[in-house]
Protein backbone atom coordinates (compact mmCIF):
# COMPACT_ATOMS: atom_id res chain seq x y z
CA UNK A 1 0.00 0.00 0.00
CA UNK A 2 1.32 3.52 -0.55
CA UNK A 3 2.23 5.77 1.96
CA UNK A 4 -0.55 8.37 2.21
CA UNK A 5 2.22 11.35 2.48
CA UNK A 6 4.67 9.83 0.15
CA UNK A 7 4.28 13.12 -2.18
CA UNK A 8 5.74 14.88 0.72
CA UNK A 9 9.34 12.95 0.31
CA UNK A 10 9.68 13.61 -3.36
CA UNK A 11 10.56 17.79 -3.03
CA UNK A 12 10.51 20.05 -6.05
CA UNK A 13 13.13 21.76 -5.52
CA UNK A 14 17.33 20.32 -6.04
CA UNK A 15 18.44 17.60 -3.80
CA UNK A 16 21.80 17.98 -2.86
CA UNK A 17 23.54 14.27 -3.63
CA UNK A 18 27.01 12.87 -3.36
CA UNK A 19 28.78 11.94 -6.60
CA UNK A 20 29.28 8.68 -5.79
CA UNK A 21 25.48 8.47 -5.60
CA UNK A 22 24.46 9.54 -9.52
CA UNK A 23 22.96 7.37 -11.84
CA UNK A 24 22.42 7.74 -15.55
CA UNK A 25 19.19 9.81 -16.27
CA UNK A 26 19.72 12.08 -13.58
CA UNK A 27 19.30 16.30 -14.24
CA UNK A 28 22.08 17.33 -12.53
CA UNK A 29 23.59 21.21 -11.41
CA UNK A 30 27.17 20.47 -11.15
CA UNK A 31 26.83 24.11 -8.78
CA UNK A 32 30.36 25.35 -10.02
CA UNK A 33 32.46 27.39 -11.95
CA UNK A 34 32.12 26.90 -15.35
CA UNK A 35 35.98 26.26 -15.71
CA UNK A 36 35.99 23.71 -13.28
CA UNK A 37 34.00 21.15 -15.37
CA UNK A 38 34.66 19.92 -19.16
CA UNK A 39 30.98 19.84 -19.98
CA UNK A 40 29.22 22.69 -22.51
CA UNK A 41 26.60 23.83 -19.32
CA UNK A 42 27.07 23.08 -15.85
CA UNK A 43 23.00 21.87 -16.07
CA UNK A 44 22.43 18.71 -18.20
CA UNK A 45 21.09 15.27 -17.97
CA UNK A 46 23.34 12.15 -17.27
CA UNK A 47 23.43 9.79 -19.99
CA UNK A 48 26.66 7.96 -19.68
CA UNK A 49 28.72 6.19 -17.85
CA UNK A 50 31.73 8.45 -18.65
CA UNK A 51 29.84 11.22 -18.12
CA UNK A 52 29.31 10.01 -14.61
CA UNK A 53 33.39 8.95 -14.62
CA UNK A 54 34.32 12.62 -15.15
CA UNK A 55 31.74 14.13 -12.31
CA UNK A 56 32.93 12.12 -9.60
CA UNK A 57 36.94 12.87 -10.74
CA UNK A 58 36.00 17.02 -10.72
CA UNK A 59 36.19 16.73 -6.65
CA UNK A 60 33.15 18.43 -5.48
CA UNK A 61 31.33 17.42 -2.35
CA UNK A 62 28.23 17.53 -3.89
CA UNK A 63 25.79 18.33 -6.99
CA UNK A 64 21.96 19.48 -7.43
CA UNK A 65 19.92 17.03 -8.66
CA UNK A 66 16.42 18.11 -10.05
CA UNK A 67 14.10 15.00 -9.36
CA UNK A 68 11.31 17.00 -11.51
CA UNK A 69 13.80 17.09 -14.53
CA UNK A 70 15.39 13.42 -14.19
CA UNK A 71 13.96 10.25 -15.91
CA UNK A 72 12.12 8.64 -13.05
CA UNK A 73 14.48 5.79 -12.64
CA UNK A 74 17.19 8.51 -12.49
CA UNK A 75 15.20 10.15 -9.79
CA UNK A 76 17.24 10.46 -6.48
CA UNK A 77 15.29 7.64 -3.68
CA UNK A 78 16.59 9.57 -0.69
CA UNK A 79 17.53 13.41 0.27
CA UNK A 80 19.90 14.39 2.87
CA UNK A 81 18.28 15.98 5.50
CA UNK A 82 18.62 17.89 8.81
CA UNK A 83 16.42 14.88 10.53
CA UNK A 84 12.93 17.18 10.11
CA UNK A 85 11.91 16.72 6.73
CA UNK A 86 13.48 19.85 5.82
CA UNK A 87 16.29 19.77 2.34
CA UNK A 88 19.81 20.86 3.51
CA UNK A 89 21.29 23.55 1.25
CA UNK A 90 24.12 22.74 -0.96
CA UNK A 91 27.57 23.44 1.33
CA UNK A 92 29.80 26.27 -0.15
CA UNK A 93 33.13 24.83 -2.14
CA UNK A 94 35.85 26.40 -1.48
CA UNK A 95 37.78 28.39 -4.45
CA UNK A 96 39.94 26.48 -5.44
CA UNK A 97 40.84 28.46 -9.01
CA UNK A 98 42.59 31.56 -7.56
CA UNK A 99 46.02 32.71 -8.15
CA UNK A 100 46.96 30.74 -5.02
CA UNK A 101 46.32 26.79 -6.56
CA UNK A 102 48.97 25.09 -4.75
CA UNK A 103 52.16 23.30 -7.01
CA UNK A 104 53.72 20.26 -7.17
CA UNK A 105 57.15 20.64 -5.14
CA UNK A 106 58.91 18.49 -7.64
CA UNK A 107 57.80 18.67 -10.88
CA UNK A 108 58.39 15.82 -13.76
CA UNK A 109 61.73 15.59 -15.03
CA UNK A 110 62.36 15.91 -18.33
CA UNK A 111 62.33 13.00 -20.91
CA UNK A 112 65.35 11.38 -21.39
CA UNK A 113 66.83 10.90 -25.31
CA UNK A 114 65.59 7.30 -24.92
CA UNK A 115 62.46 8.02 -23.68
CA UNK A 116 62.31 10.56 -26.36
CA UNK A 117 63.04 8.47 -29.13
CA UNK A 118 60.54 6.23 -27.79
CA UNK A 119 57.75 8.66 -27.76
CA UNK A 120 58.36 10.92 -30.21
CA UNK A 121 56.13 8.83 -32.99
CA UNK A 122 53.70 8.02 -30.25
CA UNK A 123 53.41 11.60 -29.36
CA UNK A 124 53.04 13.03 -33.24
CA UNK A 125 50.30 10.32 -33.58
CA UNK A 126 48.61 11.05 -31.02
CA UNK A 127 49.08 15.07 -31.63
CA UNK A 128 47.55 14.47 -35.57
CA UNK A 129 44.55 12.58 -33.48
CA UNK A 130 44.11 16.04 -31.75
CA UNK A 131 44.16 17.90 -34.48
CA UNK A 132 41.47 15.86 -36.36
CA UNK A 133 39.26 16.23 -33.38
CA UNK A 134 40.02 19.90 -33.27
CA UNK A 135 39.04 20.07 -36.24
CA UNK A 136 35.90 18.55 -36.18
CA UNK A 137 35.03 20.38 -33.06
CA UNK A 138 35.59 23.85 -34.67
CA UNK A 139 33.66 22.48 -37.24
CA UNK A 140 30.87 21.59 -35.19
CA UNK A 141 30.73 24.62 -33.09
CA UNK A 142 30.28 26.87 -36.46
CA UNK A 143 27.33 24.77 -36.89
CA UNK A 144 25.56 25.40 -33.94
CA UNK A 145 26.48 21.97 -32.28
CA UNK A 146 26.88 21.90 -28.50
CA UNK A 147 29.48 19.01 -29.18
CA UNK A 148 32.07 20.82 -30.41
CA UNK A 149 32.38 22.91 -27.59
CA UNK A 150 32.07 20.13 -25.25
CA UNK A 151 35.08 18.55 -26.80
CA UNK A 152 37.05 22.24 -26.86
CA UNK A 153 36.95 22.41 -23.46
CA UNK A 154 37.62 19.08 -22.07
CA UNK A 155 40.91 19.36 -24.16
CA UNK A 156 41.62 22.87 -22.58
CA UNK A 157 40.26 21.93 -19.18
CA UNK A 158 43.38 18.56 -19.30
CA UNK A 159 45.60 21.50 -20.59
CA UNK A 160 44.80 23.44 -17.62
CA UNK A 161 45.10 20.86 -14.88
CA UNK A 162 48.40 19.89 -16.28
CA UNK A 163 49.84 23.67 -16.81
CA UNK A 164 48.44 24.74 -13.16
CA UNK A 165 50.02 21.69 -11.10
CA UNK A 166 53.46 22.31 -12.97
CA UNK A 167 53.24 19.44 -14.54
CA UNK A 168 54.44 20.26 -17.48
CA UNK A 169 58.16 19.14 -18.51
CA UNK A 170 59.18 20.24 -21.83
CA UNK A 171 56.97 21.75 -25.15
CA UNK A 172 57.24 19.77 -28.01
CA UNK A 173 57.23 21.40 -31.80
CA UNK A 174 55.50 18.21 -34.13
CA UNK A 175 55.98 19.10 -38.09
CA UNK A 176 52.62 18.68 -39.98
CA UNK A 177 52.62 18.85 -43.38
CA UNK A 178 50.05 20.06 -46.35
CA UNK A 179 48.76 16.85 -46.65
CA UNK A 180 47.73 16.35 -42.59
CA UNK A 181 46.41 19.72 -42.76
CA UNK A 182 42.64 20.62 -44.27
CA UNK A 183 42.69 24.13 -42.72
CA UNK A 184 46.19 25.89 -41.40
CA UNK A 185 43.48 27.58 -38.98
CA UNK A 186 43.16 24.32 -36.89
CA UNK A 187 46.86 24.24 -36.23
CA UNK A 188 46.87 28.14 -35.13
CA UNK A 189 43.73 27.68 -33.08
CA UNK A 190 45.19 24.99 -31.41
CA UNK A 191 48.74 26.73 -31.27
CA UNK A 192 47.47 30.05 -29.89
CA UNK A 193 45.53 28.02 -27.01
CA UNK A 194 48.82 26.07 -26.26
CA UNK A 195 51.28 29.02 -25.98
CA UNK A 196 49.04 31.59 -24.52
CA UNK A 197 48.25 28.82 -21.66
CA UNK A 198 52.14 29.00 -21.51
CA UNK A 199 52.45 32.32 -21.36
CA UNK A 200 49.89 32.94 -18.79
CA UNK A 201 52.19 30.56 -16.58
CA UNK A 202 54.55 32.77 -16.49
CA UNK A 203 52.20 35.51 -14.84
CA UNK A 204 50.89 33.11 -12.14
CA UNK A 205 47.67 33.06 -13.26
CA UNK A 206 44.59 31.12 -11.44
CA UNK A 207 43.21 28.37 -13.00
CA UNK A 208 39.86 30.70 -14.16
CA UNK A 209 42.39 32.45 -16.14
CA UNK A 210 44.05 30.13 -17.74
CA UNK A 211 41.02 28.12 -18.97
CA UNK A 212 39.76 31.66 -20.41
CA UNK A 213 43.06 31.82 -22.23
CA UNK A 214 43.20 28.61 -23.58
CA UNK A 215 39.28 28.66 -24.44
CA UNK A 216 39.68 32.25 -26.51
CA UNK A 217 42.73 31.03 -27.97
CA UNK A 218 41.13 27.72 -29.25
CA UNK A 219 37.83 29.71 -30.42
CA UNK A 220 39.20 33.92 -31.39
CA UNK A 221 38.96 33.24 -35.08
CA UNK A 222 36.11 31.21 -35.16
CA UNK A 223 34.53 34.07 -37.89
CA UNK A 224 36.74 33.40 -40.17
CA UNK A 225 34.49 29.80 -40.80
CA UNK A 226 32.07 32.61 -42.12
CA UNK A 227 34.16 34.57 -44.72
CA UNK A 228 35.17 33.03 -48.57
CA UNK A 229 38.06 30.87 -48.78
CA UNK A 230 39.66 32.67 -51.12
CA UNK A 231 39.86 35.79 -48.31
CA UNK A 232 40.33 33.22 -45.30
CA UNK A 233 43.98 31.88 -46.68
CA UNK A 234 45.68 34.97 -47.85
CA UNK A 235 47.95 36.97 -46.06
CA UNK A 236 47.20 40.50 -45.00
CA UNK A 237 49.49 41.83 -46.94
CA UNK A 238 48.23 40.90 -50.34
CA UNK A 239 44.61 42.19 -49.71
CA UNK A 240 43.33 45.94 -50.36
CA UNK A 241 41.39 47.63 -48.59
CA UNK A 242 38.58 46.51 -49.55
CA UNK A 243 39.49 43.13 -48.75
CA UNK A 244 40.79 44.17 -45.63
CA UNK A 245 37.65 45.68 -44.49
CA UNK A 246 35.65 42.36 -45.25
CA UNK A 247 38.37 39.98 -43.31
CA UNK A 248 38.22 42.51 -40.18
CA UNK A 249 33.85 41.41 -40.16
CA UNK A 250 35.06 38.20 -38.82
CA UNK A 251 35.89 39.12 -35.18
CA UNK A 252 31.90 40.14 -34.91
CA UNK A 253 31.16 37.30 -36.70
CA UNK A 254 32.87 34.45 -34.08
CA UNK A 255 30.94 36.52 -31.36
CA UNK A 256 27.58 36.25 -33.17
CA UNK A 257 28.43 32.64 -33.84
CA UNK A 258 29.09 31.54 -30.14
CA UNK A 259 26.14 33.72 -29.06
CA UNK A 260 24.50 30.37 -29.75
CA UNK A 261 26.28 28.91 -26.44
CA UNK A 262 24.94 31.28 -23.56
CA UNK A 263 27.42 29.75 -21.02
CA UNK A 264 30.79 30.98 -22.42
CA UNK A 265 32.09 33.44 -19.90
CA UNK A 266 32.65 37.04 -20.46
CA UNK A 267 36.43 36.62 -19.92
CA UNK A 268 36.66 34.15 -22.90
CA UNK A 269 34.26 36.61 -25.40
CA UNK A 270 36.07 39.88 -24.19
CA UNK A 271 39.55 38.27 -25.45
CA UNK A 272 38.20 37.24 -28.68
CA UNK A 273 36.31 40.52 -29.11
CA UNK A 274 39.97 42.27 -28.46
CA UNK A 275 42.50 40.09 -30.07
CA UNK A 276 43.20 41.94 -32.75
CA UNK A 277 43.64 45.34 -31.00
CA UNK A 278 46.74 46.68 -30.11
CA UNK A 279 48.22 48.74 -26.85
CA UNK A 280 48.62 51.61 -28.79
CA UNK A 281 45.18 51.64 -30.20
CA UNK A 282 46.30 51.07 -34.07
CA UNK A 283 44.15 47.32 -33.89
CA UNK A 284 40.43 46.58 -34.75
CA UNK A 285 37.49 46.54 -34.56
CA UNK A 286 37.04 49.43 -31.87
CA UNK A 287 40.57 50.99 -31.51
CA UNK A 288 41.00 50.00 -28.04
CA UNK A 289 44.11 50.63 -26.24
CA UNK A 290 46.53 50.77 -23.14
CA UNK A 291 44.41 50.17 -20.10
CA UNK A 292 41.04 49.00 -21.94
CA UNK A 293 42.90 46.19 -22.65
CA UNK A 294 43.05 43.01 -19.71
CA UNK A 295 46.22 41.49 -19.39
CA UNK A 296 44.21 38.30 -20.84
CA UNK A 297 43.90 40.03 -24.24
CA UNK A 298 47.09 41.84 -24.01
CA UNK A 299 48.90 38.24 -23.97
CA UNK A 300 46.62 37.07 -26.69
CA UNK A 301 47.63 39.55 -28.93
CA UNK A 302 50.96 38.63 -28.61
CA UNK A 303 50.89 34.91 -28.91
CA UNK A 304 48.37 35.41 -32.18
CA UNK A 305 50.89 37.77 -33.58
CA UNK A 306 53.70 35.64 -33.12
CA UNK A 307 51.95 32.51 -34.23
CA UNK A 308 50.37 33.73 -37.47
CA UNK A 309 54.10 34.92 -37.97
CA UNK A 310 56.28 31.61 -37.72
CA UNK A 311 53.41 29.54 -39.34
CA UNK A 312 52.43 31.09 -42.89
CA UNK A 313 50.73 29.35 -45.82
CA UNK A 314 54.42 29.05 -47.20
CA UNK A 315 56.56 26.98 -45.21
CA UNK A 316 59.40 28.48 -47.09
CA UNK A 317 58.80 32.07 -47.00
CA UNK A 318 58.08 32.24 -43.59
CA UNK A 319 60.07 34.18 -40.52
CA UNK A 320 61.95 32.06 -38.12
CA UNK A 321 61.02 31.67 -34.76
CA UNK A 322 63.79 33.29 -33.38
CA UNK A 323 63.18 36.81 -36.16
CA UNK A 324 59.13 36.55 -35.01
CA UNK A 325 60.43 37.59 -31.42
CA UNK A 326 62.73 40.26 -32.39
CA UNK A 327 59.96 41.74 -34.18
CA UNK A 328 57.65 41.79 -31.76
CA UNK A 329 60.34 42.99 -29.34
CA UNK A 330 61.10 45.88 -31.45
CA UNK A 331 57.33 46.87 -31.77
CA UNK A 332 56.42 45.70 -28.09
CA UNK A 333 56.91 49.51 -26.71
CA UNK A 334 53.85 50.61 -29.18
CA UNK A 335 51.75 48.01 -30.64
CA UNK A 336 51.99 45.28 -28.14
CA UNK A 337 52.78 45.04 -24.50
CA UNK A 338 56.17 44.83 -23.51
CA UNK A 339 55.91 42.82 -20.18
CA UNK A 340 54.20 40.25 -22.24
CA UNK A 341 56.77 39.97 -25.19
CA UNK A 342 59.13 39.28 -22.80
CA UNK A 343 56.82 36.88 -20.94
CA UNK A 344 56.89 35.11 -24.37
CA UNK A 345 60.95 35.24 -24.78
CA UNK A 346 61.00 33.84 -21.25
CA UNK A 347 58.37 31.13 -22.06
CA UNK A 348 60.21 30.17 -25.19
CA UNK A 349 63.82 31.16 -24.75
CA UNK A 350 65.42 32.92 -27.92
CA UNK A 351 65.36 29.09 -29.40
CA UNK A 352 61.24 28.03 -29.60
CA UNK A 353 60.67 24.90 -31.35
CA UNK A 354 61.28 25.27 -34.94
CA UNK A 355 64.24 27.09 -34.79
CA UNK A 356 67.54 25.82 -36.89
CA UNK A 357 70.42 25.92 -34.80
CA UNK A 358 74.28 26.16 -35.05
CA UNK A 359 75.94 24.70 -32.08
CA UNK A 360 79.48 24.54 -30.55
CA UNK A 361 80.70 21.64 -32.50
CA UNK A 362 79.49 23.13 -35.67
CA UNK A 363 76.71 21.08 -36.10
CA UNK A 364 73.54 22.02 -37.14
CA UNK A 365 70.06 21.04 -36.17
CA UNK A 366 66.10 21.53 -35.61
CA UNK A 367 65.35 22.40 -31.98
CA UNK A 368 62.10 20.21 -31.10
CA UNK A 369 61.46 20.20 -27.54
CA UNK A 370 62.18 22.65 -24.83
CA UNK A 371 63.08 21.61 -21.22
CA UNK A 372 60.33 23.83 -19.28
CA UNK A 373 62.99 23.94 -16.27
CA UNK A 374 66.08 24.68 -18.49
CA UNK A 375 64.62 26.48 -21.23
CA UNK A 376 68.48 27.24 -23.15
CA UNK A 377 69.57 24.02 -23.00
CA UNK A 378 66.24 22.30 -25.83
CA UNK A 379 66.68 19.04 -27.43
CA UNK A 380 67.32 19.16 -30.65
CA UNK A 381 67.71 16.91 -33.57
CA UNK A 382 70.91 17.34 -35.78
CA UNK A 383 71.02 17.22 -39.30
CA UNK A 384 73.61 14.37 -40.53
CA UNK A 385 72.91 13.03 -43.93
CA UNK A 386 74.94 9.68 -43.19
CA UNK A 387 71.90 8.96 -40.63
CA UNK A 388 68.10 7.87 -41.54
CA UNK A 389 65.99 10.72 -41.51
CA UNK A 390 63.76 8.25 -39.98
CA UNK A 391 65.80 7.42 -36.82
CA UNK A 392 68.11 10.53 -36.86
CA UNK A 393 71.33 11.61 -33.75
CA UNK A 394 69.34 13.81 -30.97
CA UNK A 395 71.56 16.35 -29.31
CA UNK A 396 70.11 16.68 -25.54
CA UNK A 397 72.02 20.05 -24.01
CA UNK A 398 70.80 19.56 -20.75
CA UNK A 399 72.44 16.47 -20.26
CA UNK A 400 76.03 17.72 -22.46
CA UNK A 401 77.25 20.64 -21.08
CA UNK A 402 80.21 20.55 -23.69
CA UNK A 403 77.51 21.86 -26.32
CA UNK A 404 75.93 24.82 -26.75
CA UNK A 405 73.65 26.69 -29.14
CA UNK A 406 75.97 29.72 -30.96
CA UNK A 407 73.21 30.91 -32.45
CA UNK A 408 69.70 30.22 -34.96
CA UNK A 409 70.39 30.08 -38.70
CA UNK A 410 68.12 31.62 -41.13
CA UNK A 411 66.43 29.46 -43.63
CA UNK A 412 67.96 31.48 -46.73
CA UNK A 413 71.47 30.07 -45.39
CA UNK A 414 70.22 26.43 -45.51
CA UNK A 415 71.10 23.75 -48.25
CA UNK A 416 68.15 22.13 -50.09
CA UNK A 417 69.34 19.14 -48.73
CA UNK A 418 69.38 20.69 -44.94
CA UNK A 419 65.81 21.96 -45.39
CA UNK A 420 64.14 18.60 -46.59
CA UNK A 421 66.54 16.38 -44.34
CA UNK A 422 64.78 19.01 -41.21
CA UNK A 423 60.99 18.50 -42.80
CA UNK A 424 61.36 22.89 -42.96
CA UNK A 425 58.48 22.16 -45.59
CA UNK A 426 56.21 21.67 -43.18
CA UNK A 427 54.49 23.68 -40.48
CA UNK A 428 54.84 23.66 -36.56
CA UNK A 429 52.54 22.65 -33.94
CA UNK A 430 53.10 23.27 -30.63
CA UNK A 431 51.67 20.71 -27.59
CA UNK A 432 52.19 20.20 -24.17
CA UNK A 433 54.03 16.73 -24.17
CA UNK A 434 52.32 15.43 -20.63
CA UNK A 435 49.22 16.87 -21.95
CA UNK A 436 49.13 13.89 -24.82
CA UNK A 437 49.21 11.25 -22.21
CA UNK A 438 46.12 13.49 -20.64
CA UNK A 439 44.07 12.96 -24.07
CA UNK A 440 44.99 9.64 -24.52
CA UNK A 441 43.53 8.18 -21.22
CA UNK A 442 40.54 10.52 -21.95
CA UNK A 443 39.83 9.13 -25.43
CA UNK A 444 40.32 5.52 -23.34
CA UNK A 445 37.66 6.39 -20.52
Amino acid sequence: MAHPHASETQPNGPIPTRPDDLTIGMYVDLNCSWFRHPFASKTFTITSDKELTIIRGLGLDTVLVHPARSDSQGAPQNSHNDGDGRTTAAPTLPDTTGPDTVRCDTPAPPPTIVQYKESLQQANMLYRQTVAESSQALNDIKNGSESGLVAAKQMIHGLTEILVSDNASSAMGSLLGAQELDDLSVLHAMNVAVLSMLVGRQFDLGHEAMHALGTAGFLHDIGEQALPPDLRHRSWASMNTEDQKAFQQHVDLGLNMLAQFPGLPDDVLSIIRNHHERVDGSGYPARRWGDQLSLLSRIHAVVDEYESLVNTPDPLTTMTPTETLSKLYTNAKTKFSEEVVVGLIQTLSVYPPGTVVALTDHSVGLVVSINLHSRMRPLIVLYDPTVNQANPHIADLSKDPTLSIVRSIPRSELSQETSDYLNLTKWTGFFISSSLKTLEEDRAA
